[in-house]
């Protein structure tokens, strides 16, 4: 339209953009004071022709009424539109019980949630904070402002809240209690069936809400049900052409089944559409990588500079670096992006930074460290992602006793989160098993995991899995199956593009081919993995391995 972002939406405008949108009604209203009073006028219109559908004006005698008196006045005008009794009845709550009786507190609320509904989690803080310092009842700002504490990667302010919200519930509308209910149960507690069973019914309830669409699509991402991601984000973007989210998913889906192009114009679409993105940018940078492209992801890297978002591209370009064996430059990058985190305070991602470092030095060969650096991780943040992190580390090189004992303080504090008891502890407990040389027990644990597998992020296995799996079928001595796996993980590049182990899939390829004597195929194996791997660190312990083994094939 030409017009300034932070122009005022006068009646005017909105019907401009009504015309515009093709949309039949719009909602005028406004509040003006007369002596102490106030008057509150509210004006249903005909979007295309102008005229009046439905008014109601009434009067409260001071501030503290005006949302009681804003309540009387939208029901009246419902009325007036003809909506039916029994649909008045059902919601009819009133607003000052639903959700809040602060005019002030229901403002700063509304401006976090135009914040948040644009990707602007920092700037939505403040306002949310404000909300809940106002309305110490008002249980929707707290969930709000637990899900933008997750999404800026606090989570336990996020959970704190999300429990608040929950305990307050019932002073929340039908909606909002669904909004509260399904966070509670899938972020607070990790409970992904429970979770979801919420958010289909909030879709048979709400139908043309984005929100249970949107949040189900990143569910079914994280939990490796790709397909059902794509078809929940390609139906919010129907319902709301203008979410941002719902681009985002529908990206993120595209690119985990391996549909880059059609995941990069969704995403240049919402850029040319001037969408505030946030994980959009991470994506391109993740396809990038893939098809390596090095202007494209500097570029990306430009795009995220000084946003919060930031040290989240900082550890996708260390992680990349560590997957290429360029081990000195990774850790330079995973510094970098951990003196970011640490200068905005953020010590859950200081935690998971040095946890994932620490991890990757570890797969490559160098594990002297791993210990110390769980335990540093372990005192910055106790979170459930930094214990059941340091629990897989631990297992990784070689704690076993450490591990476990994380493994089982995890399972006592978080009995219904699905990843943690069915992915991590699994994954923590068979990676001990390989230590003990049993992998058979290890084949046996990593079952569970199965539903889950090729899950992406936030929080999904990644490749974990698979992985651990294929080193239990090596030590079997099972070529076939173990080539299985590693074939598996190598046929989803999308799920995890900067992974190291994606590029130690190739090696441990190359070793089950020599396993079933498939001299060939082994060598052709060991080529693409030292190729891809051509400017690695020359003193990389996994580096100097395989070309010991592929010298002896030759």
């Amino acid at each position: 339209m030409g017009r300034p972002a932070e122009e005022r939406l006068t009646s005017d405008v909105a019907r401009e953009i009504c015309i515009r949108e093709g949309l039949k009604a719009m909602l005028a209203g406004n509040i003006s004071s007369l002596g102490t009073h106030y008057v509150i006028d509210l004006n249903a219109i005909n979007a295309q022709s102008g005229d009046t559908l439905a008014r109601d004006q009434v009067e409260a005698e001071s501030k503290e009424q005006v949302l009681k008196s804003l309540d009387r006045a939208a029901s009246d005008l419902r009325q007036k539109l003809g909506e039916s009794v029994g649909s008045l009845q059902k919601f009819a709550t009133p607003l000052e019980q639903a959700t809040t009786s602060s005019l002030d507190a229901l403002k700063a609320f509304s401006l976090g949630q135009a914040a948040h509904q644009k990707q602007d989690d920092d700037a939505a803080l403040p306002h949310l904070r404000r909300a809940v310092e106002l309305d110490p009842n008002f249980a929707m700002a707290y969930a709000t402002l637990g899900v933008v504490y997750s999404n800026l990667i606090q989570s336990e302010l996020g959970n704190e809240n999300l429990r608040k919200a929950f305990d307050l519930k019932e002073r929340a509308s039908e909606r909002e209690r669904f909004y509260i209910s399904s966070h509670y149960y899938d972020e607070f507690l990790g409970d992904v069936n429970k979770g979801a069973e919420i958010y289909e019914q909030w879709k048979n309830t709400y139908p043309r809400d984005t929100v249970p669409w949107n949040n189900l699509s990143l569910r079914y991402q994280q939990i490796g049900q790709h397909e059902k991601a794509m078809a929940n984000a390609t139906e919010a973007m129907r319902l709301n052409p203008k979410d941002s989210y719902a681009y985002e998913n529908l990206a993120t889906a595209y690119q985990r089944m391996n549909r880059y192009e059609e995941a990069k114009a969704i995403l240049e679409k919402a850029i040319a559409q001037k969408f505030t993105l946030s994980g959009g940018y991470l994506g391109l940078y993740e396809m990038a990588f893939i098809q390596h492209d090095e202007a494209a992801m500097q570029h990306q890297l430009e795009a995220l500079k000084g946003k919060s978002f930031e040290p989240i591209m900082g550890f996708l370009k260390g992680q990349g670096e560590y997957s290429q064996g360029r081990v000195h430059s990774g850790k330079q990058s995973f510094a970098q992006a951990g003196n970011m985190a640490q200068h905005s305070g953020l010590n859950e991602l200081v935690a998971f930074l040095e946890l994932i470092q620490a991890q990757w030095d570890t797969e490559v060969g160098n594990s002297a460290l791993s210990r110390k650096t769980a335990l540093q991780a372990l005192g910055l943040s106790k979170d459930k992602y930094t214990r059941s992190g340091a629990a897989v580390l631990l297992a990784r090189s070689g704690d076993a006793a450490y591990s476990e004992n994380l493994a089982v303080e995890l399972g006592k504090e978080f009995p219904a989160d699905t990843l943690i008891n069915s992915v991590w502890i699994p994954v923590t407990r068979a990676s001990n098993e390989l230590r003990r040389n049993d992998p058979a027990k290890a084949v046996a644990l990593l079952e569970s995991p199965r539903p889950y597998e090729l899950g992406g992020a936030p929080n999904g296995c990644s490749y974990w899995p698979n992985y651990v799996r294929a080193e239990a079928f090596l030590l079997a001595r099972d070529g076939v199956k173990a080539a299985a796996e590693y074939q598996r993980i190598l046929d989803h590049r999308g799920i995890d593009p900067t992974s190291p182990m994606y590029a130690l899939a190739r090696l441990g390829l190359a070793r089950a081919y020599a396993l079933q004597g498939e001299t060939a195929k082994a060598r052709t194996a060991y080529q693409d993995f030292l190729a891809n791997w051509k400017d690695a660190d020359p003193d990389v312990p996994v580096l100097k391995e395989a070309k010991a083994e592929y010298a002896k094939l030759q």
